[in-house]
Order: structure tokens, then sequence, then C-alpha cells
């Protein structure tokens, strides 16, 4: 991304991360230019961009928290109403018995008290405990283990799966309909594949942000190594490796390609 594009906070983050002095008033054309008068800018681009690629991860990262918090606000107040529905229909229950003498018949009675399942307010519990949206391809896989253990501890039931998934994956689902069949709109396994499908990295790219994973302020190291192993085990999933004699000859081939010279390194790594 060029330069011109960052807002004010991203060239904050950026200048503070190659240690410039940064005065307290610069505005946004001040922070370009005292990070183009960098040495490394200058002089160092791929560490410049790797400093960029991390800075920009870690802000994406601290607005998808942000909107988390809104979501469970949003999630216990979504619970309150279902809450004030359910007594509202328990006092309707002891408004007929009064007016009736008499009991209800079972069934009535469990369609009053039992609040249906909210769809709504379903998907929003599911969004909670799940990952944010990847911006990257090579997170998708991530996102699928972060989603399906909400559906376990959910208790989701299979029909509802898909309507959710598509409903989370908002914008990025617009592309998808014109690939998808009716019968793939209620099969979550078919849905999945797909967006796996239109959505998966290059090797390359799963690789390199393994190497330039860091932890995250928000994370312990017990999810950062997690995030690590998912992201790792998506690569060799890609690389179709499955055994540690294939590990081995991936983690060799992938040195061997480090040496070569940039022009024919990037050949290959698109290949």
């Amino acid at each position: 991304m060029s330069i011109g594009k960052f807002k004010k906070d991203e060239l904050r983050s950026i200048a503070d991360e190659l240690k410039l002095v940064v005065p307290d008033n610069a505005k946004v054309l001040d922070l370009r230019e005292l990070i183009q008068e960098s040495e490394i800018y200058k002089n160092d681009k791929e560490t410049y961009q790797a400093i960029v690629d991390c800075v920009l991860e870690e802000i994406n990262d601290r607005r998808n928290e942000d909107e988390n918090r809104r979501n469970e606000n949003e999630n216990r107040l979504e619970i309150e109403k279902i809450k004030l529905s359910q007594l509202e229909k328990e006092l309707e229950i002891a408004k007929l018995h009064n007016q009736s003498g008499k009991s209800l018949p079972l069934q009535i009675e469990n369609q009053l008290i039992t609040t249906e399942c909210n769809i709504e307010s379903l998907i929003k519990s599911i969004k909670t405990l799940t990952i944010p949206v990847p911006l990257r391809a090579e997170s998708f896989n991530l996102f699928f283990q972060s989603i399906e253990k909400a559906f376990k501890t959910k208790n989701v039931p299979e029909k509802l799966k898909p309507e959710i998934l598509l409903n989370i994956l908002g914008e990025k689902a617009n592309n998808l309909m014109i690939y998808l069949r009716d019968e793939d709109l209620s099969d979550y396994n078919k849905l999945k594949a797909i967006v796996l499908k239109e959505f998966q990295p290059t090797p390359y790219k799963c690789l390199n942000q393994f190497k330039k994973a860091q932890k995250l302020p928000s994370e312990s190291y017990v999810q950062f190594t997690s995030r690590l192993s998912a992201n790792f085990n998506y690569y060799c999933q890609l690389r179709e490796v499955n055994d540690f004699k294939s590990v081995c000859e991936l983690v060799i081939s992938d040195k061997i390609i480090e040496t070569l010279d940039r022009e024919l390194n990037t050949h290959i790594s698109i290949k």
C-alpha cells in the first residue's frame, strides 16, 4: 500500500516502530515526510514493508477487538430482551390460568414458556465467540476452526449453520452467491469448501504469514501458539504434507528456495 493511503494513526504507529521522534502536533503530511526521510525507508525497503505489515495487522486486530466488545454489549442486551419476553409470556400464562380457572394444554403452555430460537441473537452470539472475518486469505482456515468451536459451544443445529456462516461473512458472501446452488445453501460442509476454495491463499503467502507472525498484545502465549500451529498446519495441508519425512523435505525445500535470487524466488513462490 502506498504511504499516501495510510491514515494518521497508522502513520504514527509506523513512525514509532521506526524509532522516529514524532512531534505531538504532527499532521498527516508531517508524518509522511518524517517516514520518507528515515534511513530504513530509503535504504531497506524489505524491512520497512515488514514493519508496515506488522503495524497494520496490530491496528486491524485492535479495531476488531473494539468491534467484538460492541458485539458483546449488543449480545447482552439481546439476552435481556429474550428474558423480558419470556417473563411476559409467563405473566400471560398466569393471566390465562386465572381467567379459565383450569390448566392449559401442555403443548400450548410449552409454546408460551419456551422462547423460540432467535436466529439473530444466535448469529450475534456466534460472532462474539468467533475471530473476525479475515482480511487475508491465509487466515480463513483459522476462522473456520474458530466458528466451528463456537457452533459446538452453542449447540447450533446443523440446519442453521449455513445461514449463520453466510450472515457472518457479510459482503464476502455476496461474491460467492453466483457459484452457489440452492442445495449448497443448506449444506454447511459444501458451503465451507466453496469459501475455502474461493479464498484459498498460495502456499507462499501462508508460509510468509507464519514467518512474520508476532504475538499480539491482547493474546496469551497459549493463544499465540495455537494461532501459529493452525497456520503451519494449514500450510502443510496446502502443500499436501502429512508425515514427518514430508515435513523434513518441505523445510529443506523452503530453505533452498530462500537461497535463490529474488526474481527466481518470486517466480517459484507464485507457482
